[in-house]
């Protein structure tokens, strides 16, 4: 599914279209300063858009799935033509776009639909400097797709211009990997008036850089790369003229031939353990990649993660179109996925079906299900393509096979914990617990905090005996979670949105705070299966 809103500045919705691929509509109305276009899908984390007629289809990299645009008729004349979202009648058009389209080789650079400070979809162009911060000579001016290096003022003349300066910075940030080829310049050539420049530095992220070296003309300059880089920016630097005093130059745009990579998130991701000692020398990105867990939920996809923490199996199974499957294979050496394992799954998303060996379980949200040893073929799907069901699994290895249960959200055991005054009132819902089923080592549970408090347990405990995995949900687009984790006198802590899911180790202290109220999946395994069994640490004594 795919939607359209219309929404003025003060959060009123003007306007609202859906399709189930695409949305070729028109919206009847006057645009005002600061009116926002939004556009979300269910389907993919890309989106091809064309919200004004004066625009240029492009393929965003939207990681979140929604793309928001703000109107700016201000702009109008000089970053865009003079007839952008203007009038009474505006033809928006969204679609989601096919893969062949999305990692095929193209300009990966092109998005007529970027803004400054633009966040949360890509391509996006920004520099250290701007000319007298002009519309005129915006970075995306040298992203829009629109080609006429001849003028230097005004659309469609439009270009990227920083200034007579000898400290130039240029980026294009891609969001996400991508492979590059070739660059395609086009130099601002409105001579007499301006110079040029006659070369700049590319960098990538691997520090590789590439000089590509120019002519003074309008017409385009490659810079090939002797072998394919796999990079996440562009930084343009080094920018030198050919002669001084320096004067104006701009670029009218840069096109980046090369492919977005299509990630594989079918396939099972291995993460080992990790020291406590190592870990204190990770930095934001090394303590994500070990214990963070994203797009858990994509479409007809299974989002499985492997830790060598007590080897649980960390998963997130979002059926749309296709009944998906859990299976056996290399990772686990087992013919079938529960031939030596056990199961939790809690429901997230819209209602379901889970077939076990042919009988079907229907699944509302918040239904819980154990799922024991021995049984062989596990299947889920969802009832509304619209509302698609999103079935997060926890699973760890098991001696002995017990019974299914399904355990909806009123038979979960109710343990309210905390109080208002601490920030930390909540119900923790035991789905599977010694007090509510048999299992081998697996529990699982879903606590809720009420409103006005965000904090999901204070005094922060350790419990050496089992590990614990987080799922973290209800939570807003601009909501997060502050996951505390490391040793008591070693603390460290990672970024947590919607439904993303972090690993936490035995050694690791457990707790969190929040930007409001959430809820969390936990799942726990290893040792014992003693809720109560936890080690708490004093605040004070937390470094």
């Amino acid at each position: 599914m795919i939607s359209i809103k219309v929404i003025d500045k003060q959060g009123n919705e003007l306007f609202y279209q859906k399709g189930k691929t695409e949305v070729d509509c028109v919206y009847e109305g006057e645009f005002s300063e600061g009116d926002v276009i939004r556009v979300e899908t269910n389907e993919k984390e890309y989106i091809a858009l064309r919200l004004d007629e004066t625009l240029e289809e492009s393929i965003i990299f939207a990681p979140n799935q929604k793309f928001i645009y703000e109107i700016h008729k201000e702009y109008n004349g000089l970053s865009f033509s003079e007839d952008a979202f203007s009038g009474t009648s505006h033809k928006l058009f969204a679609r989601v776009p096919e893969d062949e389209e999305i990692y095929c080789e193209r300009n990966i650079a092109l998005n007529s639909h970027d803004l400054p400070n633009a966040k949360g979809s890509y391509p996006h162009a920004y520099a250290n400097h701007v000319t007298r911060q002009s519309p005129n000579f915006f970075e995306r001016n040298a992203i829009n797709g629109v080609i006429h290096p001849e003028g230097h003022w005004g659309y469609p003349y439009n270009n990227w211009a920083g200034g007579a300066r000898s400290d130039l910075e240029f980026f294009i940030d891609f969001g996400t990997e991508v492979e590059i080829d070739k660059l395609v310049f086009y130099l601002r050539a409105d001579f007499p008036h301006d110079s040029y420049w006659d070369s700049v530095e590319v960098v990538t992220d691997d520090g590789a850089v590439m000089k590509a070296e120019f002519k003074p003309t309008g017409e385009g300059q490659e810079l090939i790369f002797p072998e394919t880089k796999i990079t996440k920016k562009l930084h343009l630097t080094n920018f030198t003229q050919p002669t001084e005093p320096l004067s104006w130059a701009g670029l009218s745009q840069i096109e980046v031939i090369g492919k977005y990579i299509k990630e594989d998130l079918s396939k099972m991701e291995i993460r080992s353990a990790s020291n406590p000692k190592d870990v204190k020398n990770y930095d934001t990105d090394r303590l994500r990649e070990e214990f963070h867990i994203s797009k858990l939920f994509t479409k007809d996809n299974i989002r499985m993660v492997y830790s060598h923490i007590d080897r649980i199996i960390t998963a997130g199974l979002m059926p749309i179109h296709h009944e998906l499957k859990l299976e056996g294979g290399k990772e686990l050496a087992s013919d079938y996925f529960l031939e030596r394992r056990e199961m939790g799954c809690i429901n997230v998303g819209g209602k379901g079906v889970i077939t076990v060996d042919g009988t079907e379980y229907e699944m509302n949200p918040r239904d819980g299900i154990y799922i024991g040893m021995g049984n062989k073929e596990i299947s889920f799907k969802s009832v509304d393509e619209e509302n698609p069901a999103k079935f997060y699994v926890s699973s760890c290895p098991a001696h002995a096979s017990y019974p299914i249960v399904k355990i909806d959200i009123t038979k979960a055991k109710k343990v309210p914990c905390g109080s208002v005054e601490d920030c930390n009132k909540r119900v923790i819902n035991q789905y599977i617990h010694p007090e509510v089923i048999k299992s081998c080592q697996l529990a699982m549970g879903l606590t809720q905090l009420e409103p006005g408090s965000n904090w999901n347990t204070m005094p922060s405990h350790t419990h050496d005996r089992r590990m614990e995995v987080y799922m973290y949900l209800d939570m807003g687009e601009n909501d997060a979670v502050f996951h505390m984790m490391g040793e008591p006198n070693e603390t460290r802590h990672i970024i947590m949105h919607n439904e993303e899911a972090v690993i936490s180790p035995s050694w690791s202290i457990h707790s969190g705070v929040g930007t409001k109220n959430y809820s969390f999946i936990w799942a726990m395994c290893g040792e014992n299966q003693e809720f109560t069994d936890m080690d708490h640490i004093e605040t004070k004594d937390l470094r």
